[in-house]
Parts: C-alpha cells; structure tokens; sequence
C-alpha cells in the first residue's frame, strides 16, 4: 500500500543508562510551536533482554543537510528565505518554557575558566530554551529545517547561534553573516560570554580529535574575544596555536 515516505528512527541502550532527558527529546520538543522541524507521528517504547528501545515516526524531510559534517568545510549559498527560516525556528524555541536543561552552569563555569583564567564572569544573566545542538548537520537546504530534538532545553541566551558561528570558522563570509544577523545575540557582554563558551566547548572536542581544523580559527575568535594572542590561549589550554 502506497502513502506518503516516513523517517523511522531506532534507538537502544542498556536499560540501566537510558538518560531520560535524551531519550524523550523529539517528543518533548513537538510542544514548541513555530519552529522548522519533522512531525513527530508515533513512539513506542519496550525493553528486552536488559536493553532499552525506541521507535520514532516522523513526516519525512526531502531537503538534505547543508554539510555533511558539523563545521562547515565547504561553500555555500543559503537564500533570504532560509535566514529568516532559521530566525524564525530560534525565536520559536527560545520563546518555549521548558524545564529541560540543556546546559548547566557548573559546564560554563569550568569552560570560562579554562580558556579565560578567571577573566570572564561565568555566571549567566539570561537562560533561553535552545535547540541544543545547533549545527550545520543538523540544518537541511534549501528549506531551513532543524533535526535532532534529543538535547533541547535552557542555556545561555544566544547559545545557538554561537554555536553555529563557532562551526562556520572555516567558511568566514557566513561566519560574518551569523555574527550580522544575530549581533543582539552575540555582542555585549552576555553575547562575548556565550561565544567563548561556544569556543571553548568546541576546543574541548577538539582536543580529544574533532574538528581538528577548526582549531586555529577558534582559536583566532578566542584572541579577539579576550584581547591575547592566541599563542597565549593555545598554550593555556594547550593545545597547538596553527
């Protein structure tokens, strides 16, 4: 029988380490209304053999990602329309009240302190509802849509957007056009505080072997953040300066 395609999503893990938050996060996020996503359709739930499985129905999206990685490594052309796409699912999300946490403060104070030394107030001002895990993977082309709900819930104001400014280094003309069009988010000091946040979440990865080539550009945007050479930065965290 003949109908519309579908995405089927089948997750498993030993009972005994399901994290909740995770596990319920493409249901939870079908509550946020206004945002690009796929319709979540069905879920079941059963366990076996000490093992814990999910089944996840979802509308089917014909658009694919704009990368096939999570940093940006290659050129691309993203319309008007998919910007404002994309504006209108993060003022969608961070409109939601949710008591999901998707970061918590101890995370940014250990993160601030690593890469600033105790030069940047770790304490956040303002906490949003945010995608969680904003990247270019996770956003299809040429209509704007955003996938993987898992890890939704409060961070810092902007957390997003640094993110995805953070995995566009490589490509700096839309690295500059996030920085534009989300200035209120990334400017002052809650935007400097959330992007060396993003930076340094980012360096952390990579030096454990993500990314590895984003590290001299992060890096670079570390520099201009705190005003010091990124020779200084790199050897503080160290990790190699190019």
């Amino acid at each position: 029988m003949n109908g519309p395609a579908r995405w089927l999503r089948v997750v498993v893990t030993p009972a005994d380490r399901v994290s909740e938050k995770l596990w319920t996060g493409n249901e939870s996020a079908q509550v946020i209304a206004g945002a690009s996503r796929p319709e979540l359709l069905g879920v079941r739930d059963w366990s076996e053999e000490g093992l814990r499985f999910r089944a996840e129905l979802s509308t089917f999206v014909e658009d694919g990602p704009v990368s096939v990685t999570p940093e940006l490594q290659g050129s691309v052309r993203l319309s008007e329309s998919w910007w404002k796409g994309l504006e209108m699912s993060l003022d969608a999300v961070a409109a939601a009240a949710t008591d999901r946490v998707s970061v918590r403060q101890d995370l940014v104070n250990r993160r601030l302190e690593w890469i600033s030394g105790g030069r940047i107030d770790p304490a956040v001002a303002v906490w949003k509802a945010s995608h969680g895990d904003l990247h270019w993977a996770n956003l299809t082309a040429p209509a704007c849509v955003l996938f993987d709900w898992e890890g939704w819930g409060l961070a810092p104001a902007g957390w997003d957007v640094a993110v995805l400014r953070a995995y566009s280094l490589l490509q700096p003309a839309v690295a500059a056009e996030i920085a534009d069009r989300f200035s209120g988010l990334l400017t002052g000091a809650g935007g400097r505080q959330v992007q060396l946040f993003a930076v340094a979440e980012l360096l952390m990865a990579g030096s454990r072997g993500d990314h590895p080539e984003l590290t001299s550009p992060l890096l670079g945007l570390a520099s201009e953040l705190l005003g010091k050479p990124a020779e200084v930065i790199a050897r503080r965290v160290g990790l190699p300066a190019a």
